[in-house]
């Protein structure tokens, strides 16, 4: 009787495991079903703001970042990809800045304003990038610039003059009125300069976050695109805050201490492209709008 007993006993204790198991099991498909509608609610939201807003044109203005990786891994690319609605005109060129320089921001702003020619790198695409598009159209024009600027220890402002196209920030100011008549009917979107380090040897011996070439740290110039952005009323995007690169994941983000892996560049654009959603549902607009 005794060992009957010992048997039931066991019996019952696993059917009540067996009943805590089902249980827990069927509270982890509930959270991931709604997890999962959450996601696809998303999704659609995503997509019928990309609708409603129909086709945008996006006229990027920026350095290698942009200019180094043309491909389908490219962030052009990756961001038309996202949107499923876009053209983006990439006339970034690499080892440019936006203070005033051969090819920089500054010289853009003039030469797309005809005021200038520019001598352009041979292997540089924006040129003849640039003569298909129709600045009427343009919806959005991007100004990715500031690594050359914090590399090169550009100052940063000029408390005298605050178009003083030598500055970063005057060169921001001075290239987005010029850009302005040119493109009368675009939206202009100001992104940070992106997260880097400084390599020795195959060893990270510093960072943009607290290292300064003689005008701040990169975190500054990233702080100065927000200024300036602020101070147009403009929408401002921290590529180099938002990405979440550090010193303990550089490695995954950076191929060469500066430039993005495609990891990099896929977090690169997903990020603007979830502004642009996010600014188009807050909005309501369409492009007819």
């Amino acid at each position: 009787m005794k060992k009957e007993a010992e048997i039931l006993q066991v019996c019952s204790r696993k059917k009540e495991l067996l009943r805590a198991f089902i249980l827990m099991a069927g509270t982890a498909l509930c959270v991931c079903a709604v997890l999962g509608f959450g996601k696809l609610a998303a999704e659609w939201r995503k997509r019928q703001a990309v609708k409603e807003r129909g086709e945008v044109e996006i006229l990027v203005l920026g350095d290698s970042i942009w200019d180094l990786e043309r491909g389908e891994s490219g962030i052009a690319a990756l961001l038309e990809k996202e949107l499923g609605n876009a053209v983006v005109y990439n006339c970034a060129v690499k080892g440019s800045r936006a203070a005033k320089d051969d090819y920089g921001l500054a010289a853009m702003a003039e030469y797309i304003a005809g005021k200038r020619e520019i001598v352009f790198p041979a292997d540089a695409k924006a040129p003849e990038i640039l003569e298909t598009v129709d600045r009427s159209e343009v919806d959005y024009i991007f100004i990715a610039y500031g690594l050359n600027d914090y590399f090169a220890a550009v100052k940063r402002k000029n408390p005298d003059d605050c178009y003083d196209v030598t500055t970063y920030e005057g060169a921001l100011c001075a290239s987005i009125e010029m850009l302005r008549e040119s493109c009368p009917e675009a939206e202009f979107v100001i992104l940070s300069p992106t997260y880097c380090q400084g390599y020795s040897y195959g060893q990270v011996v510093h960072e943009s976050t607290t290292y300064d070439y003689g005008a701040g740290t990169c975190d500054d110039y990233a702080a100065s695109a927000k200024r300036i952005a602020e101070a147009y009323g403009y929408p401002f995007v921290d590529n180099y805050g938002e990405l979440g690169i550090s010193i303990h994941n550089g490695a995954a983000y950076l191929e060469d201490a500066t430039h993005l892996t495609e990891k990099g560049r896929r977090a690169y654009a997903e990020n603007l492209a979830a502004h642009l959603v996010r600014w188009w549902q807050e909005s309501g607009k369409t492009n007819g709008e």
